[in-house]
């Protein structure tokens, strides 16, 4: 052979060798600096103390600090934008809710599809209490069958979202007429009905510990699966009382931004994994009212899909009406 091109041979030899070792060290060093964890809510309620516990658990696992940085507003999808808006190098995680999907089919224009994101791992679940005024005198469900005016049902969301879906499922299992009454956030729509200024609110089994035993509330049931694990003693299940369309809970993920290179996703779902799963995260569920998630990553992301396609469809009647 001669010399030119079994120098030049040589000279290409050398270089991918050199490519290949600089690629396997740059996935062998992830993570290298600390990553952030976007929480798209204020600080203070269940998804934020969730957050913060498992944001502890993976830094402790990946050997980096993981920084809180909490991003509400617009239904959510501020925070989701400031993950949308940063590189796709799985040093920016974003903690995804209901919220991920109200918020774009509430404002299509937002900036981000559905497919932007993946869902590496659920974090947490919380189902509803449905909670009444105590001055209505309403001490059950069959009681509120006979209501003969529209109920005010306090909603959190831009009338696409948990709270009017379980506002809308009620009044049509009950067979009932409602009329939304929004609120900014859970808290107000707590200190209307201890004033009796509605008829009835949703709100977590975690936020619900603060009131069930208030005398000017009755928690009539909750939205958990027949059977579950209460966390509200003596309260039952819509499903148990007869309501089967009732069964409902808010899920908080894990989702990272989509392309990211795949040996440092592999990497990085196998963190989020151990992290979500350990014995430090499992107290923190219990602490907060949470439940985790018993079935496959796939099962979870197949619920969600359904959840945004019921959430489609109330957006596509809004526009009829």
């Amino acid at each position: 052979m001669p010399f030119t091109i079994r120098r030049r041979l040589l000279l290409t030899g050398a270089v991918f060798s050199a490519l290949f070792s600089l690629s396997a060290a740059a996935q062998t060093a992830y993570p290298d600096k600390p990553v952030r964890l976007v929480v798209p809510y204020p600080p203070g309620a269940a998804t934020d103390a969730i957050s913060r516990a498992f944001a502890q658990q993976l830094g402790a696992i990946m050997g980096q600090t993981v920084v809180v940085e909490n991003r509400p507003g617009a239904g959510s999808a501020i925070g989701i934008m400031a993950v949308k808006n940063r590189p796709a190098d799985g040093y920016t995680l974003l903690v995804h809710a209901e919220g991920f999907y109200s918020a774009k089919l509430t404002t299509p224009g937002a900036g981000y599809e559905f497919s932007d994101f993946d869902i590496l791992a659920p974090l947490a679940q919380s189902s509803y209490a449905f909670i009444v005024p105590a001055d209505r005198g309403w001490n059950s469900l069959q009681d509120l069958k006979g209501v003969k005016r529209e109920m005010d049902i306090g909603i959190a969301d831009l009338g696409i979202g948990t709270y009017s879906t379980l506002a809308a499922r009620l009044a049509a299992s009950l067979g009932t007429q409602y009329r939304p009454i929004p609120f900014k956030g859970g808290a107000e729509g707590l200190t209307a009905i201890l004033g009796g200024q509605i008829d009835g609110y949703f709100t977590t089994i975690g936020t619900t510990q603060s009131v069930k035993d208030n005398p000017h509330v009755k928690v009539l049931a909750y939205t958990g699966r027949p059977g579950s694990v209460s966390h509200l003693p003596g309260v039952k299940t819509f499903a148990e009382l007869g309501v089967p369309d009732m069964v409902f809970h808010s899920s908080y993920s894990v989702a990272v931004r989509s392309g990211i290179p795949e040996p440092v996703r592999t990497q990085l779902a196998n963190f989020v994994r151990q992290a979500a799963t350990s014995t430090a995260m499992d107290k923190a569920r219990q602490d907060l009212y949470l439940d985790g998630y018993r079935g496959s990553l796939d099962d979870y992301k197949q619920e969600q899909l359904r959840l945004s396609a019921e959430f489609e469809a109330s957006a596509k009647q809004r526009k009829r009406e």
